[in-house]
């Protein structure tokens, strides 16, 4: 079945949206992860694999941030509300909202913390700073999107899916070339 012209215009407008928001979110990713890791200085000690992934598994608790501030956010709209029973669907649109971030940002948390991990054994001690820089920007990330599918529904989501997507997408291809070249060597 063909959509209708309007549902096309529609259907282009939403896109030429969230296209609007790659302008900043593109540059802006790859701008803020490049200068922190150039002021951030190498982090002393971390020589072994060990010890880095130790230290990225402390890390990822401030990429948990967000998690638990959705978590905790619900827990109060569920008592506020009476809304207790998610099975009687009673919650409020932005609860609704609430819980749809959370289920979201659970999703994008688990491929961050797969690909952290993993880093965390294959970086030099000089590069290990890149962790919390990582760490801090995810958690940043979840919050742009929280609050912009709050202010402008789902289509106010795009600017923290980006942001999410430029970092865990290469974060996936850096973290499997390392592994690979590890492999070969």
């Amino acid at each position: 079945m063909n959509p209708s012209p309007a549902e096309s215009d529609d259907k282009s407008a939403r896109q030429r949206r969230v296209r609007g928001s790659l302008w900043f979110t593109v540059p802006g990713t790859f701008g803020s992860l490049g200068a922190a890791y150039l002021l951030v200085p190498p982090l002393a000690g971390l020589i072994e694999p060990g010890e880095r992934l130790v230290f990225a598994a402390r890390w990822l608790l401030v990429a948990f941030i967000p998690y638990a501030a959705v978590c905790l956010t619900i827990l109060y709209q569920r008592f506020a509300e009476g809304a207790h029973n998610p099975l009687l669907g009673v919650e409020s649109e932005r609860l609704k909202v609430h819980c749809r971030v959370m289920q979201n940002t659970l999703e994008q948390l688990v491929w961050f913390a797969f690909c952290v991990l993993p880093l965390a054994t294959l970086l030099s001690s000089t590069e290990a700073r890149l962790i919390p820089i990582l760490c801090v920007f995810f958690a940043l990330a979840r919050f742009v999107y929280w609050w912009g599918y709050l202010r402008s529904g789902t289509l106010g989501r795009a600017p923290g899916v980006q942001l999410t997507f430029l970092l865990n997408i290469p974060l996936l291809v850096a973290v499997l070339v390392r592994f690979a070249k590890s492999m070969l060597s």
